[in-house]
């Protein structure tokens, strides 16, 4: 056989095993994103997330501790990461773990979404909601609609935590799905909406010498400094003060004429009986959790600035169906209970 001839055949050889290798390539299959994982594993890795222990989250989950290994080996293996490290007794999410989350967080939401018609009915929709807020906020946009919540969304469960200055951080850290607050000033990764606006009004007791002046017409502030304050510090927080209703703008200018200091609206009119202290709290609250027979509710001027009690969510959950529907729902009922909050309005307290 001619050097030439050799040649040829080496080349249909080579050629056909080039042909032959593009077939095996193109034959159909899956493709490699989808090999290894499944929709089990991406929701274990949510658990685990956010329950910090494997234990934790097979709990959670109703699996056993051996399958929750599996499971966490599968994630590791199909990512080619650790996602977890332990630290004594938690499995703490490495940065490969926080890249991933808010992305498998997001498709979990449109697996479930795909699972339901175009429209989500009220009605099925099974959630848990864990929300923080301070006791005004929760009585008056929780409390006070929960009935009719319940009755439109039978299968959402509801977790109310107090509040602290850490709120909007457990928000971006997903330990949180939904805030109440009263300031604004938001970073940009936090959407916001208002609830409720309502002025503020003075609490004192029955036969207090402030009734007397407030039947002669709102109070201004200055009526307010022979007596001495029950002030409620309702936002903790080292970096701002003071944080007492209306940003300080009731506070005395005596500070020595500030006798108790606490964070509770509710409780806040038990500590006015039998003394001339006086209290300032949101009408919506005082309407509905003061006993007038023993306290009474006076009004401020108008140049008194009001609070405005604004829902906050995470970009995450901003375009997520069920999360919309819910925020939608809890809208709906505390305007239908106590009015629209104005969107444009800006009272003079700083937010």
């Amino acid at each position: 056989m001619s050097e030439e001839t050799t040649s040829r055949r080496a080349s249909r050889i080579q050629g056909d095993r080039e042909a032959h290798q593009t077939n095996e390539n193109s034959r159909p299959g899956f493709p490699d994103f989808v090999r290894g994982m499944d929709a089990e594993a991406l929701y274990f890795f949510l658990a685990l997330y956010r329950t910090g222990t494997l234990p934790r989250a097979a709990a959670q989950l109703g699996i056993s501790l051996s399958s929750a290994n599996r499971l966490l080996a599968k994630l590791r293996a199909y990512w080619d990461e650790p996602l977890f490290e332990r630290n004594g007794f938690l499995m703490q999410p490495t940065a490969a773990a926080r890249r991933r989350y808010d992305r498998v967080l997001s498709l979990m939401y449109t697996l479930e979404d795909l699972r339901r018609d175009d429209r989500i009915d009220p009605a099925t929709l099974s959630r848990t909601v864990r929300a923080a807020c301070y006791d005004n906020a929760f009585a008056l946009c929780i409390a006070s609609i929960f009935a009719d919540f319940r009755a439109r969304m039978p299968r959402v469960r509801l977790q109310a935590v107090q509040a602290d200055e850490h709120l909007f951080d457990h928000l971006r850290e997903d330990l949180l799905d939904l805030v109440f607050f009263a300031r604004q000033g938001l970073h940009t990764d936090i959407h916001s909406m208002p609830l409720l606006m309502t002025a503020y009004v003075c609490l004192v007791r029955r036969g207090h010498p402030l009734v007397e002046k407030a039947a002669q017409g709102p109070l201004a502030r200055e009526e307010l400094e022979p007596y001495d304050q029950v002030l409620i510090n309702a936002q903790p927080d080292r970096y701002r003060s003071p944080n007492s209703p209306g940003n300080g703008w009731f506070n005395p200018k005596n500070p020595e004429k500030i006798a108790l200091v606490t964070p509770f609206f509710l409780a806040a009119s038990l500590a006015l009986e039998s003394t001339d202290c006086y209290a300032v709290v949101p009408e919506a609250t005082a309407r509905l959790a003061v006993d007038e027979r023993r306290t009474a509710i006076l009004p401020f001027t108008e140049d008194a600035p009001k609070l405005t009690i604004h829902l906050g969510w995470h970009e995450r959950t901003h375009a997520d169906p069920g999360a919309q529907l819910i925020r939608a729902q809890l809208k709906s009922l505390v305007e239908a209970r106590f009015g629209r909050a104005a969107a444009e309005e800006k009272p003079k307290e700083a937010r």
